[in-house]
C-alpha cells in the first residue's frame, strides 16, 4: 500500500472587497479649500481694480492675477487627477493584500483502498 499525496493550490480572497472611493473626497476637500482661497483673493484683487482705472500698474496687477487664477486651476486639477489615481492604486493594493496563496496537501484514499 503507497502513500498517495496531491498538492493543489489555490488562492483565497480573505476579507470582502472594499471600496476606498470615499478617500477620494476626504482629500479633494482639501483642494477645494486651496481653490476657494484663491477665488477669495483675487476677488479682493478685483474689488481693489475698479473698471474705470487705467494705467500699467493696474493692468500687470490684472494680468498677473489671471495668470495667477489660471495657473492654481491648472495645478488643482493636477492635484485632483494624482488624487484618483493615488486612490485607485489603493483599492488595487489593498485587494491583493487580501489574497492569500494557499497549498492544500491532501492523500487519496480511494486509491490506497483500490490495491
Amino acid at each position: 500500500m503507497r502513500d498517495v499525496k496531491y498538492t493543489i493550490h489555490v488562492t483565497e480572497k480573505l476579507l470582502a472587497t472594499e471600496d476606498l472611493s470615499d478617500k477620494k473626497k476626504v482629500l479633494k476637500k482639501h483642494t477645494d479649500n486651496i481653490n476657494a482661497c484663491d477665488e477669495d483673493l483675487l476677488k479682493l484683487v478685483d474689488e481693489v481694480i475698479a473698471d474705470d482705472q487705467k494705467g500699467k500698474i493696474v493692468d500687470a496687477l490684472d494680468e498677473k492675477s489671471q495668470k495667477l487664477k489660471k495657473h492654481n486651476q491648472q495645478l488643482l486639477e493636477d492635484v485632483d487627477q494624482k488624487i484618483n489615481k493615488m486612490v485607485t492604486n489603493l483599492n488595487e493594493q489593498v485587494e491583493e493584500i487580501k489574497e492569500q496563496q494557499l497549498a492544500i496537501t491532501y492523500k487519496d484514499l480511494l486509491a490506497l483502498e483500490t490495491e
